[in-house]
């Protein structure tokens, strides 16, 4: 990562599936190499054969993040078309089964599915990561614990995984369902300081539970690798927009904590109770149903909490150039998720007489057109 205060990256996962419809099963090993010809260490695999992930440059321009990304997914997509398969950014693959999967092989997956057991291969879920560098590198461990309040609201707004196993899971995010099975997931500790977090991480190294840090895995944590804070609870977004709409309004939440050290300094296991039940309804509902608001305790609207952050983060948006974001996050509430694209798509098909599986594969062919961005956009 660069030393420019707030520069961001984004990590993506995608599900890999075959054009004519087929499932697939391991990897295709001949189209990884074509994307390591194509783009080097930015695309690799994942834990599952039938993952890949693509990594951004670091940033700290939105236009040029755009264009990153989208030439990350058009590259990938038209190679993955070159061997018969397309990407889907989505949470969940909605007609994904999870006993039909095999784990990578590399010695780091070796080791995770070691520990993981059947667990590793239910991890059949994909999502969007977002690292932003602070100001102060050394202020992760306090923004750790004062960023977990608006974790549910972007949750909320990245939902795309309304399958699971070939069947309506009746909730809009269930990616955070399934993964949470893991250890080491979901809200993280409320560490005192920086201090109290690097004696937990040892304290886990040196009794073998875990090899570093990377092998925590919360919706939020400090990377180990670079300077950065990783954002990791949102779905994979399959409109390439959403995901740089998210990763923007984390970038400036950032910026506007680091600016203001009171706001929520006095965050307790109680409000993190209130925050985890939040994620639960962002997990269900999506946006649909409304968000607990910590200082009043009343059920509010995501628009209205979108609306009233937006004007806490006034400064924050124009100092960061993400104007244009908050644009992205109004027609994503004004259009619905991706996960409200693929149960419409299903409760249609289904409405006209068509089987679960056929309706199922139209919510998979959707994906595949709708996660490569078209030319020229």
């Amino acid at each position: 990562m660069q030393a420019h205060p707030y520069t961001f990256g984004l990590e993506e996962e995608y599900f890999l599936v075959r054009r004519n419809r087929r499932r697939l099963r391991h990897m295709p090993r001949a189209f990884f190499d074509h994307c390591h010809e194509a783009l080097g260490d930015r695309v690799g695999s994942e834990l599952l054969q039938t993952q890949v992930e693509v990594q951004t440059n670091v940033h700290h321009d939105l236009l040029e993040a755009r264009q990153d990304l989208h030439h990350l997914r058009r590259t990938v997509g038209a190679i993955a078309a070159g061997h018969g398969l397309a990407i889907l950014a989505a949470g969940t693959h909605p007609m994904g089964l999870w006993r039909d999967q095999r784990s990578t092989d590399k010695p780091h997956y070796d080791r995770v599915m070691e520990q993981l057991q059947m667990l590793g291969h239910r991890n059949l879920v994909c999502g969007l990561h977002v690292h932003v560098q602070p100001a102060d590198t050394s202020a992760r461990i306090d923004l750790l614990r004062r960023l977990q309040p608006f974790l549910p609201l972007l949750l909320a707004i990245s939902t795309s995984s309304p399958f699971w196993m070939g069947h309506p899971t009746g909730l809009m995010g269930y990616r955070q369902t399934a993964y949470q099975e893991i250890p080491r997931t979901g809200l993280p500790p409320l560490f005192a300081n920086q201090a109290a977090y690097d004696r937990y991480v040892a304290r886990m190294v040196q009794s073998g539970t875990i090899e570093d840090a990377g092998f925590l895995w919360w919706a939020i944590r400090p990377s180990l690798r670079f300077p950065t804070l990783e954002l990791r609870v949102p779905d994979c977004c399959t409109d390439a927009d959403d995901a740089l709409a998210l990763a923007q309004l984390f970038r400036c939440l950032v910026r506007h904590l680091e600016r203001h050290p009171e706001r929520h300094a006095g965050l307790d296991a109680g409000v993190q109770a209130i925050i985890a039940e939040n994620l639960w309804r962002a997990q269900r509902h999506g946006y649909d149903a409304g968000l607990i608001d910590l200082a009043s305790g009343r059920l509010v609207p995501v628009r209205e909490m979108l609306r009233n952050l937006q004007q806490v983060l006034e400064e924050d948006v124009a100092a960061l150039g993400a104007g244009e974001a908050f644009e992205q996050l109004w027609k994503i509430l004004q259009y619905g998720t991706s996960a409200h694209r693929q149960l419409a798509i299903y409760r249609e098909r289904r409405g006209a007489g068509e089987g679960r599986l056929d309706a199922l594969q139209a919510v998979v062919d959707w994906l595949a057109d709708a996660s490569v961005p078209a030319s020229g956009t």
